[in-house]
C-alpha cells in the first residue's frame, strides 16, 4: 500500500523571505567587475568636481589680481596727467616770471632812453649827448649782464658757425683767411647757450692782382 504524500503549507511570507534569499544568493554570485566600474566612474567624477572648484577659485583670484592691476594703471595713470599739467604750469609760470625780471631790468634803460630824447630836443653839446647815450647803453648792457646775457666777441676770431652766421665774404689782406672780418650784427649768449648768433662777413684771400703792395698793376701815368 503506498505511503501518502507529505504536502507543505507555504505561508505568503515565508515566500517572500524565500524570494529575497533566492536574490541575495544571485547576487552573490554574480561578476564583481561592473561594481568595480561604477566605483571607479565615482571616483574620477569626484575628482573632476574638485578640479573644476580649483579652476573656478583660480579663475577667480586671477580676476581680482586683473582688476586690481588696472585699478593701480588708472591711478598711475591718472597721478603722470597731473604731474605733466603741474610741470606746464610750472614752467609757463617760470617763463613770465623770468620775462617780469629781464622787463624790471630794461625799465630803467627805457626811462634813461626818454629823458635823453627830451635833453636832445634844446641841446648844443653833442659831446654831452654821446657821452648821455653811451652811460644809457653801458647801463643796458650791465642790466641784461645780470640776467646771464653776455656779447659774443666776433671780429678777428676764426669763423666757428656754432657762434657765428655767415652772411658772405670780403676780400681782405688786414684778416687772415677764414676768420670774421666784419661784424654785422653782435650776437649774445645766455649762459652757455647761444641765444643769438653773431652774423659776420668772413674774410677771403684777394684775388691775385688785387692785394694792396703785392703784384699789383703799375699805374698808366
Amino acid at each position: 500500500m503506498p505511503k501518502p504524500h507529505k504536502v507543505k503549507i507555504t505561508s505568503e511570507e515565508d515566500a517572500r523571505k524565500t524570494e529575497t534569499a533566492a536574490h541575495t544568493a544571485s547576487a552573490a554570485g554574480s561578476d564583481p567587475e561592473p561594481v568595480a566600474q561604477g566605483e571607479a566612474r565615482s571616483v574620477a567624477a569626484a575628482q573632476q568636481r574638485a578640479e573644476t572648484a580649483n579652476l573656478e577659485q583660480r579663475l577667480a583670484e586671477a580676476e581680482r589680481q586683473a582688476e586690481e592691476i588696472n585699478e593701480k594703471y588708472l591711478r598711475a595713470l591718472a597721478d603722470l596727467e597731473n604731474f605733466r599739467r603741474r610741470a606746464r604750469q610750472e614752467r609757463a609760470e617760470a617763463v613770465r616770471t623770468g620775462e617780469s625780471a629781464i622787463l624790471l631790468e630794461v625799465l630803467p634803460v627805457l626811462d634813461n632812453f626818454k629823458r635823453a630824447m627830451e635833453a636832445a630836443e634844446g641841446a648844443t653839446d653833442v659831446d654831452a649827448l654821446v657821452k648821455g647815450i653811451k652811460m644809457i647803453h653801458d647801463q643796458l648792457v650791465e642790466a641784461l649782464a645780470r640776467k646771464g646775457v653776455r656779447p659774443i666777441h666776433a671780429e678777428g676770431e676764426p669763423f666757428d658757425p656754432a657762434y657765428h652766421d655767415a652772411v658772405g665774404k670780403i676780400e681782405t689782406a688786414d684778416r687772415p683767411e677764414g676768420t670774421v672780418a666784419v661784424e654785422i650784427q653782435k650776437g649774445y649768449m645766455l649762459g652757455d647757450r647761444v641765444l643769438r648768433p653773431s652774423r659776420v662777413m668772413v674774410a677771403a684771400r684777394p684775388a691775385r692782382g688785387t692785394e694792396i703792395g703785392r703784384d699789383a698793376p703799375p699805374e698808366e701815368s
